[in-house]
């Protein structure tokens, strides 16, 4: 049954494609414990599980949950309490291993772990996060204050699928609910951009993961869930696998013929928990949120802290905070050097949801609130730092040029633009391999990664990407919020692809992916209103990506393309170099458009030197 369990779990990483590289795990982090001298009570229960609960939904449908409950040690009976409850929404079956944590049954809390309507033991069609999925959640919201030896208040945790729709009821609730305060680990703010698409390009590695393996947990889990009722468990799978039409195999076909789903849409939009931030903060539910350097959700993360903190401000939630900003710590973000898979490595994640919680469901003082500046950032050094605002409050933007002779400079140097060729397949090894491939690659990506002569060959046999260094730096760089490309080309052909990548090389020359990011050029339009401005280039460049916002690239003309490039808060050594790499795919992440192949093969793209690496530096 371990090994069983080991192989879903596995699988569960890749239903949101995960993972990042085998970084260190951090050094010492001790800094992100809560600030005072509070201490997690002793573990003085055992636990009573209730297993395949029948709850009936408003509209007649029947879902499944399970009841974890402290229980007393001397009987094993379900203790009187009264204990707030925790409630775990989940779409992989509510008794995979690691989505109730015991350290907080024993230590006083109830959990509540339901199969979300469409998939496990539970009735309907999967919504993937639609609103029908946030009223099932304020609903259960209620149940779960009404469970025996319940105190009547709730919480709710859980990592990845589990975070959004944490954020997704925590908006639909209503001021005044039972609903108090929320653990969101690795959550989107939008999933089209965050997951989906790179500047219009599909990320392939991780959507087939997700259509492959996302319709094989919610298909076949009913066999585990319901497995006493062995007909009501077939009738489950036929039900649960006719979802494929609606949502794996239209969106599979859209990807494949480049329309409908592959363009931000109605559709994608009630997926983004961003909009309902707002929501969130009006309802009064506390946000405590676990992003990480290479998770998946990397690009997000940030966003959903900067958005719940301008919320509570009165500001709008898509925009950049104030660098004086006064922040909330009801509003929370700690970020670590982790992938999808690893969250919370090298420190005591159990204890500071236990502070959490108890602030919130128990009345404690844990010390959890007493900081002036809610975002830490964790390296895996062991470094830590606070920040109030996103971007830093004490960053500036920093410019680089893309100059003659594959330098990276202050100020450009005049000489002749360095020519790309569009290959749609690229041979390095990096950590964007195992970022959305679910830590299976990890292994390889820290050999291929440390093995400089490896870099250098692979480099070699693939020539037509453009590289960029600066100098040796004679001090930290520390970069702290968004990046972006301002990228000055021509093209003799009607599409281009490109793919950023940054890195941290070492004086060895041992390259350490840092972030990256893509733009389709049919794809370039900038949304102004969206778009985060810094002294006359774009910081944050917010991509429309819809259909109507389509334009081919213009053959012979400079064109101008804005790219995103993922926030990242990562520090380069004194002594290392900055690298930049243009390229034209990112095999197998981000693979051209089957439908823009005519349009891209041949492509040769010019880049200018006036084209800038834009970086939030803090001081």
């Amino acid at each position: 049954m371990s090994m069983i369990r080991a192989v879903v779990l596995r699988l569960l990483a890749v239903v949101m494609v995960v993972a990042a590289p085998g970084l260190a795990a951090p050094a010492a982090l001790s800094a992100a414990a809560p600030p005072t001298a509070w201490e997690p009570g002793p573990a003085s229960y055992d636990v009573v599980v209730t297993d395949d609960i029948p709850i009936t939904m408003r509209d007649g449908r029947v879902l499944r949950g399970a009841v974890h409950a402290p229980a007393d040690p001397a009987t094993g009976q379900a203790a009187p309490g009264p204990f707030p409850v925790i409630l775990v929404q989940t779409p992989y079956g509510k008794t995979i291993d690691g989505q109730v944590s015991e350290y907080l049954i024993r230590r006083g809390y109830i959990f509540l772990t339901v199969d979300v309507g469409g998939t496990g033991g539970s009735e309907g069609q999967s919504q993937l996060f639609g609103q029908v999925e946030a009223e099932d959640g304020a609903e259960l919201v209620e149940y779960a204050a009404d469970l025996p030896h319940s105190n009547g208040k709730v919480g709710a945790t859980g990592f990845s699928y589990l975070g959004i729709d944490q954020v997704f009821t925590a908006a639909e609730v209503g001021p005044g609910s039972p609903l108090k305060a929320i653990f969101p680990v690795f959550t989107a703010a939008d999933p089209y951009r965050d997951l989906f698409v790179s500047g219009g390009v599909v990320n392939m590695e991780s959507s087939l993961g997700l259509i492959a393996s996302y319709f094989g947990l919610r298909t076949f889990s009913p066999l585990l869930e319901r497995r006493n009722d062995p007909l009501d468990a077939l009738r489950l799978v036929l039900e649960h696998g006719l979802a494929a039409i609606p949502f794996e195999l239209t969106t599979g076909l859209n990807v494949l013929f480049q329309q409908g789903r592959v363009h931000d849409s109605e559709y994608w939009q009630e997926r983004a928990p961003q909009r309902v931030l707002k929501k969130v903060v009006d309802n009064g539910v506390a946000a405590y949120l676990v992003g990480g350097q290479y998770d998946v959700f990397q690009r997000g993360e940030p966003l959903l802290y900067s958005g719940l903190q301008n919320a509570a401000a009165g500001r709008p939630v898509t925009a950049p905070m104030l660098p004086d900003q006064d922040p909330t710590s009801k509003y929370q973000l700690l970020w670590g050097p982790w992938d999808h898979g690893n969250q919370g490595e090298g420190i005591d994640l159990e204890r500071i949801k236990l502070a959490w919680f108890d602030q919130w469901l128990k009345g404690i003082d844990t010390g959890i609130l007493d900081v002036d500046k809610p975002f830490q950032v964790l390296e895996a050094d062991g470094t830590t730092y606070r920040m109030g605002s996103f971007p830093s409050e004490s960053a500036q933007v920093k410019r680089l040029h893309l100059s003659p002779g594959a330098k990276l400079t202050a100020s450009p140097l005049p000489g002749a633009n360095q020519a790309i060729f569009f290959k749609g397949i690229s041979l390095a090894c990096n950590q964007a391999i195992n970022q959305w491939a679910a830590g299976a690659l990890r292994a390889f990506v820290q050999f291929c990664t440390s093995a400089p002569l490896l870099q250098g060959l692979l480099d070699i046999l693939q020539p037509g990407d453009a590289v960029y260094d600066t100098a040796p730096l004679t001090s930290p760089m520390r970069l702290s919020g968004p990046l972006s490309l301002t990228l000055k080309a021509t093209s003799n052909r009607p599409e281009t692809m490109f793919v950023t990548e940054v890195y941290d090389v070492a004086p060895n020359g041992t390259q350490r992916l840092v972030t990256g990011g893509a733009q389709l050029g049919s794809q370039r339009a900038i949304d102004p209103q969206r778009s985060w401005a810094a002294g006359g280039d774009w910081i944050m460049p917010y991509h429309p990506l819809t259909e109507t916002a389509t334009s081919p690239v213009p053959t012979g003309a400079t064109t101008r393309y804005d790219i995103e490039i993922r926030s990242s808060f990562y520090t380069v050594p004194a002594g290392h170099r900055l690298r930049l790499k243009v390229k034209s795919g990112d095999t197998p992440h981000l693979l051209p458009p089957p439908m823009k192949l005519l349009d891209l093969l041949g492509g040769v793209y010019g880049i200018q030197s006036s084209s800038t690496l834009n970086l939030t530096v803090a001081n």
